[in-house]
């Protein structure tokens, strides 16, 4: 295994070059990444490298005189000059100073790097040693540093979402000893920290994640609280060293020690969304990448950084969902719907769809997540909105048996309805989804209820005439049906019976009389339809709720 050294003041540059190939797979090992001469050469003296990829103009020292230094200090290595610099007097000085290839680091193809890799002659044994054995995860780590290896198995054995149940093991600070010197440089505690990229169409290549991980490497080398674990179930993990709250101790006296450290968590929490905010920008700008950033409650050194793990990952789905940036102790105790909400919840959605008042069920369904938002995890705000997007796709095909070309047209790409509503995994997309759902259910219902001209007919005779007896024997005629396939249709399309129909336009007219003029109640009835006052009070009462002395009194 052939150890290389990357060197280059352009983050995307360096980025780039460890995520465009399979690094191992061909038998070599990225050792080290650098952004000038001088931290490569102090590098040097650390560790062999046998191959130096590195620009030629740089800050401070320059391509040249880092190549010059390392014939000294590393002679064996190979160099292969990357530069966007196709002058010829930089080719025949890097040839003096004895390069092996120079090629175009804004042209190279990964096909190119390997066969410019694969062609150097090397005098001397790898300083990376053998490939690593084939035996599993603790074969892979023979090479690692110490804490490369603890921050892999940590990852590992804290896992948690397989197959849906909870799998993770209990891990503390005596299990990985490396990490938590690491971390007690950082500070006398740590926040859990968990960078997942927001879900897009196609997902995301292994390139594209290669590229994540390297920029969180620069990311997180540039400052000295946070300390990188690596990637594990689709996100990057770390940890940000801080101060600990005195709750967050067991002990009486390990609690009067880190007392002071809770006033000083708040100003390092401000540092931490400060920082969480510039990756967010980082990975936006140079990866095109939407980054939701989740930390832990602040954890001492021997808590249970499993633990950690688990708030991160849901302060994590939080961000997802809302945005932005996250702490665990400021996202609630979110939890699953209980059965005595869902079930409310249901038969609102349901009564809504019943009686077609597709707006008001966007309305609320909106409305719910803006006062329940906090209450309820992410997942179950999917689980509801796919269930009523559900029911709202049963209810339109048993009523309109519309055609697939109905469909299409109506709803677009959120048909099928319940997979448009899972789909969505931010708060935003939720909204979207479900507003679309129901404005496209209108839509629908609309354009089948238009073909029916009988419906519209109807409603203007009812319009008309709610003064005068009205008989569904009329009405029916009037559509062109007979009696009871009439009353059958007339309340698949309204959700009413036809004489309930009828009322309740009476009973509308009759508030909009009581509440604009001073007409006696007797005068009321007749004008709505009812010859006897005595039978417009009882249905007023049914209908309303309320006595008409009752309702007269709040006017």
């Amino acid at each position: 295994m052939r150890n290389v050294m990357i060197v280059d003041d352009e983050s995307l540059v360096r980025i780039g070059l460890q995520s465009m190939i399979d690094w191992e797979a061909h038998g070599y090992r990225i050792t080290g990444v650098y952004k000038n001469g001088e931290e490569a050469l102090a590098a040097c003296a650390r560790q062999a490298f046998d191959v130096v990829l590195t620009d030629i103009r740089m800050p401070g020292m320059d391509g040249f005189e880092l190549i010059r230094n390392l014939r000294t200090v590393i002679p064996g290595a190979r160099v292969v000059v990357l530069s966007s610099y196709n002058d010829f007097e930089y080719t025949r000085q890097a040839i003096r100073l004895g390069v092996s290839d120079y090629i175009s680091k804004y042209e190279m193809e990964p096909e190119e790097l390997l066969r410019v890799l694969d062609g150097l002659d090397f005098a001397s044994p790898p300083a990376g040693g053998s490939a690593p054995s084939s035996h599993g995860a603790e074969g892979m780590a023979e090479n690692e540093p110490a804490t490369a290896t603890e921050a892999r198995l940590l990852l590992e054995r804290t896992a948690f979402r397989v197959s849906g149940e909870e799998t993770r093991q209990t891990a503390g600070s005596a299990a990985y000893p490396a990490l938590s010197s690491e971390l007690e440089r950082r500070g006398p505690g740590f926040r859990w920290v968990v960078l997942h990229p927001v879900a897009r169409d196609g997902g995301y290549s292994a390139e594209e994640r290669k590229a994540m991980l390297h920029l969180a490497e620069e990311l997180f080398a540039r400052l000295r609280r946070p300390l990188l674990f690596g990637e594990s179930a689709g996100a990057l993990h770390g940890a940000f060293g801080c101060g600990v709250s005195a709750s967050a101790y067991a002990s009486a006296a390990e609690a009067e020690a880190g007392a002071g450290a809770e006033g000083r968590d708040g100003e390092q929490r401000e540092e931490a969304a400060r920082m969480a905010a510039e990756w967010i920008a980082a990975c936006q700008q140079q990866l095109n990448v939407t980054l939701a950033v989740g930390f832990s409650a602040p954890l001492p050194l021997d808590g249970d950084w499993a633990a950690a793990r688990a708030g991160a990952e849901e302060a994590a789905d939080v961000a997802l969902f809302e945005g932005g940036v996250r702490f665990r102790e400021t996202c609630g105790e979110r939890g699953g719907i209980p059965d005595s909400d869902w079930l409310e919840l249901y038969k609102g959605v349901k009564r809504r769809i019943q009686y077609m008042q597709f707006g008001a069920l966007g309305d609320e369904l909106l409305a719910l997540l803006q006062e329940r938002g906090d209450r309820y995890r992410p997942a179950e705000w999917v689980r509801f909105g796919t269930a009523a997007a559900s029911q709202l796709a049963d209810f339109l095909i048993e009523r309109y048996n519309p055609s697939p070309a109905e469909l299409r047209e109506s709803f677009g790409a959120n048909w099928p309805l319940a997979e448009a509503a899972g789909a969505a995994r931010t708060a935003a997309e939720w909204r979207s989804a479900l507003a679309g759902i129901v404005e496209g259910a209108a839509q629908l219902a609309a354009r089948k209820q238009a073909k029916d001209g009988w419906l519209i007919r109807v409603k203007q005779y009812v319009a008309e005439r709610y003064s005068e007896p009205i008989r569904l024997e009329d009405a029916a005629q009037l559509a062109g049906f007979s009696d009871n396939h009439f009353g059958q249709r007339f309340r698949q399309e309204t959700g009413l019976p036809f004489t309930d129909y009828v009322t309740e336009v009476r009973i509308k007219e009759a508030i909009r009389l009581f509440r604009e003029t001073e007409l006696s109640t007797e005068e009321i009835a007749e004008r709505v339809g009812y010859a006897n006052p005595n039978y417009f009070v009882k249905v007023f009462k049914r209908a309303t709720g309320q006595t008409i002395k009752h309702f007269k009194s709040g006017l």
